[in-house]
């Protein structure tokens, strides 16, 4: 749908945010950021991420997305 990069606004149920970098990752086959949002907001909880002037869904976790060649996000 989109690629990630910084400076993109971000909604989670404990406020808003924004992206501070981003990026295409080959190895989960998505895109994948880094963002600063409320110190409330919970990972694993769902997100919204603004691109292009639409509204994608995205999903809250914790760095890394992956370890050891398993992927810590979830792949739908």
């Amino acid at each position: 749908p989109g690629v990630m990069r910084a400076r993109q606004r971000v909604r989670t149920a404990a406020g808003e945010g924004e992206t501070t970098s981003g990026g295409y990752s080959p190895t989960l086959a998505r895109s994948i950021a880094l963002a600063r949002v409320p110190a409330a907001a919970v990972p694993g909880a769902p997100a919204e991420v603004e691109v292009r002037g639409r509204w994608l869904r995205a999903a809250l976790v914790r760095p890394p997305f992956v370890r050891h060649g398993k992927a810590l996000i979830p792949i739908d």
